[in-house]
């Protein structure tokens, strides 16, 4: 979504849409608008979602979505309740059923392993009859955007496939579709080029999204039609069948003469395989109320797109401003830096009982520092750590969810090209790259790293944002902030080294001087707010 997009949110909690729906919060944002739970005052407060569209040119085009959405009815598609049309200060907006579950976009962020097959095969049996339920219609009518943010499971593990926002109506008058659209990695390669998207688009899509939930989160890279092999396939978890590759490798031809022509057609392919789809009710409470649980903290990663460019200010400082909101925050060095954390922190005079301010933490490569006012915790790395220990069992992300704080922040700083590193950018809420002017230590190989984590994020419903950190007024200013590979999300000036050098030998965070305090949260406003909408606090 464009950055103007990003600060659309028309109705504040607690306003009323048309005397019958009171806007209890913000559900989510998509490329098009912004999507709020609100209570249906006439039917007892029954929760409902309110999608409002965004004003953008070519705003016409976005009333497609409610007018498919009217017309269509099947268990699997979203139910469409009211429709209001943009009329002076109303947006367009429409109301439909709320669904009580979650994307399968949240499974794989909350569980690295996702789905098992068998939840995968009872999903895609659901998936396919509402996608023949489309591609049946006269004329048909086709997604186009099939990716796990867009599949929501609810609490009876019944699968909604949602977000219209860019399907469109089959014409084989058209030579090619009218704008390229889509998801980067799900969508088909005749999106990106100047062929027509029909039903085997979807095909693809289906298949770039089972490939996804059977790798245990990964994105299909597509093979040129002229490639002799797909290694791709190598990266399946280890309870998918070999049989299945097969199927897989028919969803996803580069060329479309080349896949499964029909739904009908990937339902006969998928047969086989379909008697391992049962789930039973026990199985599905459990894993719902473990997604439930591990949903709850927001993760977000800090990098640094040079040395020196802020991450681990930016961390320390958004920590403490949320703080004082009255979000309860931990924060943590990335455990494969290089140990910083703990000379600032021993040096910090606000701690509530000098004797019990820090101890080791359940990650003993850890001191767990506590701070009650605001609520925060924060782990950095032992000053010398122990080479020989080994710790296999995840521990440092044990170790954040033991505090049960609302927000967990990872500062990553340069170590973000580590493996490791990635797996942590790909399942976060938001990843925030820090740069500064001093663009002689950027690297083309990392910015060009960064923009395809930024499709990987996005399909995987997660937002990278940039942070444009040390800003004074320079002549270059303008092709410096134009060298970001997104228009920067913040701005923060370059503060007084004196003030900042006084704060650190005095023991105290920027954030506990007045003066910058202010420019801090005036500059981070917008990342502030990003945050605590998705929290739902604001």
């Amino acid at each position: 979504m464009g950055n103007d997009a990003a600060w659309f949110d028309p109705y504040p909690t607690g306003s009323v849409l048309d005397g019958r729906y009171r806007i209890a919060g913000i559900l989510g944002r998509g490329g098009m608008g912004i999507v709020y739970a609100a209570d249906d005052l006439r039917l007892g407060n029954k929760l409902t979602a309110i999608k409002v569209l965004a004003p953008r040119p070519g705003a016409a085009l976005l009333a497609e979505e409610a007018k498919l959405l009217m017309m269509v009815d099947h268990p699997h598609l979203p139910t469409i309740l009211n429709y209001y049309p943009a009329s002076g200060d109303l947006h367009e907006t429409y109301v439909m059923t709320y669904i009580d579950g979650h994307t399968v976009a949240d499974y794989y962020r909350a569980n690295g392993s996702g789905l098992t097959f068998k939840q995968t095969m009872h999903a895609v049996k659901q998936l396919c009859s509402a996608l023949y339920y489309l591609h049946t219609q006269a004329p048909p009518i086709i997604h186009r955007d099939l990716k796990p943010s867009n599949i929501m499971i609810d609490a009876k593990w019944q699968v909604k496939l949602i977000d219209f926002g860019i399907s469109r109506r089959f014409r084989p008058d058209k030579g090619q579709d009218t704008v390229q659209l889509g998801t980067k990695g799900f969508a088909a390669p005749e999106q990106a080029g100047s062929g027509q998207s029909d039903e085997r688009t979807d095909i693809y899509g289906l298949g770039a999204l089972l490939f996804f939930m059977a790798s245990g989160g990964l994105i299909y890279h597509p093979v040129s039609h002229h490639a002799s092999r797909d290694d791709s396939f190598s990266f399946l978890k280890r309870d998918t069948p070999a049989a299945f590759k097969t199927v897989l490798r028919g969803l996803l031809q580069f060329d479309p003469r080349l896949r499964y022509q029909s739904i009908r057609e990937v339902e006969t392919a998928l047969a086989p395989f379909m008697y391992q789809s049962y789930v039973s009710d026990e199985y599905m409470t459990v894993a719902a109320n473990e997604i439930q649980t591990a949903k709850s903290p927001l993760s977000v990663c800090v990098l640094s797109l040079s040395s020196g460019a802020g991450a681990t200010f930016l961390t320390h400082t958004l920590a403490n401003l949320l703080g004082n909101k009255g979000i309860s925050v931990s924060a943590a060095e990335y455990e494969h830096a290089r140990p910083e954390w703990h000379a600032w922190l021993n040096g910090i005079r606000k701690w509530d009982d000098p004797d019990e301010r820090k101890a080791v933490a359940l990650d003993p490569r850890y001191m767990l520092y506590r701070q009650k006012l605001p609520a925060m915790n924060w782990f950095a790395l032992q000053a010398v750590q122990d080479t020989e220990m080994t710790l296999a069992d995840n521990r440092f992300m044990h170790m954040l969810r033991q505090t049960d704080a609302s927000v967990h922040f990872i500062d990553l700083s340069q170590r973000w090209t580590d493996s490791h590193a990635l797996q942590l950018m790909r399942s976060a809420h938001f990843v925030i790259a820090v740069g500064d002017p001093t663009v002689a230590k950027w690297r083309a190989c990392d910015l060009k790293q960064l923009h395809d984590l930024s499709w990987e994020t996005e399909a995987a419903g997660s937002r990278l944002l940039f942070v444009a950190n040390k800003d004074v007024s320079f002549d270059a200013r303008r092709a410096w902030l134009a060298l970001f590979p997104a228009k920067p999300n913040a701005i923060v000036p370059r503060l007084p080294d004196e003030i900042l050098l006084s704060q650190q030998w005095r023991g105290q965070w920027a954030t506990d001087n007045k003066r910058l305090a202010s420019k801090l949260n005036q500059a981070l406003a917008p990342i502030l707010k990003l945050l605590c909408n998705e929290l739902n606090t604001e």
